[in-house]
């Protein structure tokens, strides 16, 4: 065996040994951090990478377009009302004037502080059907230019057989249930539901329907939780879709529960759903989020979600300490740490001011 060779040598094993386990708690918590920022990146990279080119699809809708798109700008609008968008003060003083000569007494109206009036979105959209096409332009209304996308038109709607059992649900909703002080249904309206058998041409209301159970637990809910109770009002509850035969043909049934409407199509009528192209597969993605109520595909999506945020602020962090500990560098990077918390913080107040209700 060489005596190159550490373990072959027991003076050198016994030089290097201690030496590797006597090293200092600080430095061995470095090597730690290095290797997890070093490995953790390494896990990171694909969702990175995807995060990355989805974010840029939604903030460039030109790119990659799944359909046939085109910009357009001053030329393309040139001798037409959109070459020069009216600005948002001139039309603000015009639907004042407007209000004026139609007030018929009391004192005039004022425009105040013309500069902050604005439109409330930056684009206007207009569709056209054309030659098996449907057209989308978008046009900004704050400079002449835009968008116009065009993609294949969507297969007519088939003429479906109206369904014998259709309901109309009644226009003021579901007869009141008689509640206790808890809010819930007393024993003799539950037995006195109105059914399909004793309201043959009226909605078709079910014993203890989904929304009366939820509004008759709302109160218990809060009670237990500690919220204050009060008038509840359920706004909605998914509705109920099965297949059902008459014997001859196969329909596909949906019932609403709140409004006591039934509708029905044949099974093979509907109108199939848009290709999922490349691109809207990953704008897709990158806003999927929160935890379905099965163990599917995306729950386990949510875990990468969860994981990646855990991942990233590691990342960031383990990052700045691991610059730390290089002093040549300590300077500079102060400078740009400094120059990117200063700019994230303006930016951030920037986008609060645009995006908080005004």
């Amino acid at each position: 065996m060489s005596v190159a060779e550490p373990d072959a040598d027991p003076e050198l094993a016994g030089l290097t040994s201690p030496a590797r386990h006597t090293r200092p708690l600080r430095k061995r918590v470095m090597q730690a951090v290095r290797r997890m920022h070093l490995y953790f990146g390494l896990l990171l990279l694909p969702w990175a990478v995807l995060y990355g080119v989805t974010g840029f699809l939604f903030n460039h809708p030109t790119a990659f377009s799944d359909a046939p798109t085109a910009s357009f700008g001053v030329s393309e609008l040139a001798d037409t009302p959109m070459e020069s968008p009216p600005k948002p003060a001139a039309v603000a003083e015009q639907v004042v004037a407007a209000l004026n000569e139609r007030a018929k007494d009391g004192k005039p109206y004022a425009l105040v502080e013309p500069e902050k009036a604005k439109y409330t979105r930056d684009f206007a959209f207009a569709t056209v059907k054309a030659d098996g096409q449907d057209v989308s332009i978008l046009f900004d209304v704050n400079n002449p230019g835009g968008t116009v996308r065009g993609k294949a038109a969507a297969p007519v709607a088939k003429v479906e057989e109206k369904a014998p059992f259709a309901i109309s649900g009644a226009k003021g909703g579901t007869p009141k249930v008689a509640r206790d002080e808890r809010g819930t249904p007393k024993a003799s309206e539950k037995t006195d539901a109105p059914t399909h058998a004793n309201h043959a041409t009226g909605p078709l209301t079910l014993p203890e329907p989904l929304h009366e159970r939820v509004k008759a637990a709302v109160p218990v809910v809060l009670e237990r939780t500690g919220f204050p109770t009060g008038d509840v009002t359920v706004t909605s509850v998914p509705d109920l879709g099965f297949l059902m035969s008459d014997g001859t043909k196969t329909w596909r049934v949906t019932y609403n529960a709140m409004t006591g409407t039934v509708s029905g199509s044949t099974a093979g009528s509907a109108t199939p759903p848009d290709e999922l192209s490349t691109r809207r597969f990953l704008t897709r993605l990158h806003l999927a989020s929160g935890f379905p109520g099965s163990q599917n595909a995306k729950w386990f999506w949510a875990v990468v979600v969860d994981a990646m945020s855990f991942v990233m602020v590691f990342w960031g962090v383990s990052g700045i300490f691991m610059w730390w500990q290089i002093k040549p560098t300590r300077k500079l990077g102060f400078l740009v740490l400094l120059l990117s918390i200063t700019a994230a913080t303006v930016l951030g107040f920037g986008m609060h001011d645009l995006l908080a209700p005004k």
